[in-house]
Order: C-alpha cells, then structure tokens, then sequence
C-alpha cells in the first residue's frame, strides 16, 4: 500500500474551502489509485500539513485489514512513526484470534526534521455532540474529572464520518447546531469534511480498528496549528478493551509537536450523561444517534431510549429528544449485546434506588423479555441451518423481530 503524493487545491465542490489531498494505491488493485482528501475553510489553507503524517495515520487500519506494507513515499513525523509500528503490533496482539486477518505490517518511510512551529498553537477537541464529547469539554478544567486535558480552545466537527457528505443539508444542519454548541460552551469551532468513509478505508472495522486513526489524520492535518488534540473516551461498562479508540492506542499517534489525548476512560454513561443535566448548551444541542444518518436524534434506538430514559430519571428536559419515553414500549425493547445490558440493568438500579420504579420495572421487563426473545431468535438461527427447515426459520425470524419495537442502533 502507497502514499504517493499530497497535495492541497480549491474544493470542487465547496466555494471557500480547500482540500488536502492524497493519491493512495493498494497492491491488490495495481494501478488503480485512489483519492483520500480532508476539507477546512479556506482560512486555514496555510495550516494545512504538506507532509505524509496524516495519512500514515489514516492508512494503518486499512493495511493492517489488508495485510500490505505501507510504503510512503512523502517523509514523515519520526515520533507517529515509531507510534505507527507499535499500534500495528498492539492491533495483532488483541485481535489475533477474533479478527486474524489484521496484521502487523511494514512501514517504509522516510522521516522529518524535528517540527518547531511559530507562533501560538490551539488545544484543540473532537465535538460530535453526544454525551462523551460534550462530557468532556464540559468538565475541562476540572481538577477530578478533565482528566488532566490541556484547556480546550477549539471544538472540531468532521463530516462524513455519522453524517454522509452526500447529505449536504443535514450536514450544514449538524455544523450550525454544533457552532451554536461550542460558542454556548465559549469554545471556537472549526468544521472539517472527509470522504475517507467513501475510500477503501470503509474496508477496516470502523468499530474496532478505524475511528480513532480516522479522528488522528484529521486532526493532524492541520498539526501546524494545534498542539494538542483529545479524544472523547467511549469505554464505560466495565473493563477497557480493544477498540478503534483507546487510551492505549490513542496516544502512540501522536507526532513531536502534537500531542493526542483520550479522555475519561472508564467514567459509566450514566454518570457522564446525568453530568449534563447542568449544562444548558448540552440541553440544547445534544445528539447521541448515528443511526438517523442525520443532525437529528431519530428518538427510536437504544443509544436515544438510553439516554431519554436517563435524563428522565434525573428529571431533566433535552430538547433534541422526545420529551418522554414510552415506557410501555421500553418493556417490549430488544437488547442483545452485553454492552447496552448492562448500562440498561445499571440504570435500572439506579431508578429504583432513587425512587422511579416504573423506570427500573420497564427496563427489568425488556431484559426478561429480551432473554425470552434471544432463545426464540437462537432456536430460529439453528432451524435456518438445518436442511428442509430453512424457510420455517425465514417466515419466523422476522415475526420474531416485530416483537421489538426497539432494537440496538447500526
């Protein structure tokens, strides 16, 4: 896999803005490259990085999933180097078993002098608006929850990442809303777009491998003017583990002259969610969902029924969410993955111990129902397997799934 050029131009499509580009070609598809690039206001043209730094960044997933060496042809930052190599061995070490076909991989490059910018540099923060990143600018500053962030000055969004580029109107939806967020929050805002979603990036588990590189080339393609970046921790049912974001990973892409944070590992949802409540930026413009593909909470998944359901036992009003959850309906949800059980079995426990036991009723219901679904889903699952039986167990799956009204986002 290749960097062979960067290069930064006027954006084809966006009147004031400029793109850094990159050429990038795999070895599998020989002679067929393809084009990364970031998008930032045209006033931000000359703190656009010309180097391979970012793109080392954003290549490691994808070569690490298609096991090729990277090759870059553009020098690059010696410390995100070194950081490079160690992300690719730590990846095969925690997914050797479950994902075998991440690999650690060659890197071949060429490396930088020591960077010394002029000038005052910004601390900057990714802001998508839902509970981590609002948790975490809110709190900075704050000497037992900042988690000993440097003071934020700049709150970054990035298009195309929840939000697809080709969805202009909900895009400039988001980026007006999150603007009035981060100067509520007395924070200046910077608005970036990507298409590494619509590359051959998308090939590497966004989940379990991408988004952090994704959020690190975005941030470092403007490395000269930002000291330090953070990231929103999203770990907080239990004990950290391997994931595309992590305080372990995070940190290693890192350059010498700027700094990667994670923030609040480990802080449980309820509490960063309920620590919102005081905030009325957070009250005003907050949005969990990625699933409505838009600036808007769809108000019907999980990550929505969470955090409605959460707020509503704090006795709290968000106004970018249903002004209450059908309880009702919460006892009909369908909860599979061990991750929202148990932020749902916690909340339960927290309602009943503060007093809304119809809360911890509707969430004790949807987890027994849940169970007595997953058996019935199961028994479907091995039917479908079984020569003859196939079609019994395509009739019934889906009658089996309309007795959810609510199921896990994505």
């Amino acid at each position: 896999m290749d960097l062979l050029s960067v290069r930064v131009a006027g954006s084809p499509s966006a009147p004031r803005r400029v793109r850094l580009s990159a050429e990038i070609a795999c070895d599998d598809r020989p002679g067929r490259a393809e084009t990364w690039w970031i998008e930032v206001p045209e006033e931000r043209a000359g703190a656009l990085s010309t180097t391979g730094t970012p793109w080392l960044a954003a290549m490691l997933p994808l070569a690490a999933t298609l096991g090729e060496p990277l090759r870059l042809r553009v020098p690059v930052d010696a410390t995100l180097l070194a950081g490079a190599r160690r992300i690719l061995r730590t990846w095969h070490e925690w997914y050797l078993e479950r994902f075998p076909e991440i690999r650690e991989v060659a890197v071949e490059a060429e490396t930088l002098p020591a960077s010394s910018y002029a000038g005052a540099r910004e601390n900057a923060a990714f802001f998508s608006g839902g509970v981590d990143s609002f948790y975490m600018v809110v709190t900075n500053g704050d000497p037992g929850r900042g988690g000993g962030l440097p003071p934020i000055d700049r709150l970054v969004t990035v298009g195309g990442f929840d939000v697809p580029l080709a969805a202009r109107e909900e895009l400039g939806r988001l980026r007006e809303r999150l603007a009035r967020a981060a100067e509520e929050l007395g924070r200046a805002f910077l608005d970036v777009g990507t298409n590494l979603r619509e590359t051959r990036f998308r090939e590497a588990r966004w989940g379990n491998l991408a988004h952090g590189c994704a959020l690190a080339a975005v941030g470092l393609a403007l490395e000269p003017m930002f000291a330090s970046l953070s990231v929103a921790g999203t770990h907080y049912d239990g004990p950290v583990k391997p994931w595309g974001s992590h305080p372990a990973t995070d940190a290693l892409l890192s350059t010498g002259a700027t700094r990667i944070f994670h923030h609040a590992c480990g802080v449980a949802r309820r509490e960063k969610t309920e620590s919102l409540v005081r905030s009325p930026a957070a009250m005003r413009h907050l949005r969990v969902c990625y699933r409505s593909r838009t600036a808007d909470n769809c108000g019907d998944c999980h990550k929505c029924y969470l955090t409605m359901l959460t707020l509503e036992v704090a006795g709290a009003r968000c106004q970018t969410l249903p002004p209450a959850a059908d309880l009702r309906r919460v006892a009909r949800m369908y909860v599979r993955s061990n991750a929202y059980i148990r932020l749902y079995r916690d909340l339960a426990g927290h309602a009943k111990a503060v007093g809304r036991r119809d809360v911890a009723r509707a969430i004790e219901r949807c987890l027994e129902h849940s169970r007595r679904l997953g058996r019935w889903l199961a028994a479907a699952d091995w039917l479908g397997e079984r020569r003859g039986l196939w079609r019994i167990a395509r009739r019934l799956r889906p009658r089996l799934l309309a007795l959810a009204p609510v199921r896990e986002p994505g």
